[in-house]
C-alpha cells in the first residue's frame, strides 16, 4: 500500500506513542486524523507538527468508551479530511489501575468498550466505506506483556484484542488488512514513576536490556502498512521475552 496521498486516523495521538506513529505517517506523505478524549491542546500540537510536514490534519475528540461517539469519530474524520481513512491506527486504551477486589463491572465494560469495542466499530465502518478500489490496513497496538495483577480489566481486553485482530482479519480479507503490533517496555507507564532500565534488566526487559523506542514503534507500524501480504499477525516488538512478574 502507498502511504503517501493516503489518509489515516490514530486514535490516541495526543502524545506520547500515538503522537510519535502520528507523525511518521505525516512524514510519509499521509493525511492524519489526531484523536483524543481529554488532551486537547497535545492534540492540537500534534496536529501542528503534522500540518508542518506538509499534510492535511485535523483534530477529533471522542470518548471511545461511547459507541455513538466512535461511529460520530469516523463521520467527522471523513468530513474534515474529506477523504474515508484507509489507515487506522488504534492505539487509545483504557488502562486505569484496578485490581481484581475493586474491579466492578462498570471498570470492565468501560475497558471493553474502549479497548476492543471502538477497534470494532471502527472497522467496521471502513469496511462500510473504504471504495471497492481501495485497501485498507488496520493496526491494534497491544501488550506483548499482557497481564498485570493491579490492571485486570485491562489484561483481560488484551486477549480480546488478539482474537479481534484475528477475526477482523478473516471477515475482511483480502481488501483490509488487520494486524497487531504487541509492545514491550516502550516508555514508563503513566502513572508510574521513571524506571532505571538497567535496574529492571533480569525482570522485565529480557535480553535487550533496555526499553524500546517510540522510533522503533514507528518502524514497525510503516512496516507493516507496507507489506500487503502480511494479515492477522500478531507481531512482538520487545528486547527479549517479559517476565510476567505480577505487579
Amino acid at each position: 500500500m502507498e502511504i503517501s496521498g493516503s489518509t489515516a486516523l490514530v486514535t490516541g495521538a495526543s502524545k506520547r506513542i500515538g503522537r510519535g506513529i502520528a507523525l511518521a505517517l505525516a512524514e510519509k506523505g499521509c493525511n492524519v486524523a489526531v484523536h483524543y478524549h481529554v488532551a486537547e491542546e497535545d492534540a492540537m500540537e500534534t496536529r501542528d507538527l503534522a500540518r508542518a510536514l506538509g499534510v492535511r490534519s485535523e483534530v477529533v475528540g471522542a470518548d471511545l468508551s461511547s459507541a455513538d461517539e466512535c461511529v460520530s469519530l469516523w463521520s467527522r474524520t471523513v468530513e474534515l479530511l474529506d477523504d474515508v481513512p484507509s489507515v487506522v491506527i488504534n492505539n487509545a486504551s483504557y488502562f486505569d489501575r484496578v485490581g481484581i477486589e475493586e474491579m466492578t463491572p462498570g471498570d470492565f465494560d468501560q475497558a471493553m468498550a474502549v479497548n476492543v469495542r471502538a477497534p470494532l466499530l471502527l472497522a467496521q465502518a471502513m469496511a462500510r466505506e473504504l471504495p471497492e478500489y481501495a485497501t485498507g490496513k488496520i493496526i491494534n497496538i497491544n501488550d506483548r506483556r499482557g497481564v498485570y495483577r493491579s490492571r485486570v480489566a485491562y489484561s483481560i481486553t488484551n486477549s480480546a484484542l488478539t482474537g479481534l485482530t484475528k477475526t477482523l482479519a478473516v471477515s475482511l480479507a483480502p481488501r483490509i488488512q488487520v494486524n497487531e503490533l504487541r509492545l514491550g517496555i516502550i516508555l514508563p507507564l503513566p502513572d508510574d514513576e521513571p524506571v532505571e532500565p538497567r535496574r529492571h534488566a533480569d525482570r522485565t526487559l529480557g535480553p535487550a536490556s533496555r526499553m524500546g523506542t517510540v522510533d522503533e514503534v514507528c518502524q514497525a507500524v510503516i512496516s507493516i502498512i507496507g507489506n500487503d501480504y502480511i494479515n492477522g499477525a500478531s507481531l512482538n516488538l520487545d528486547g527479549g521475552l517479559s517476565a510476567i512478574d505480577g505487579s
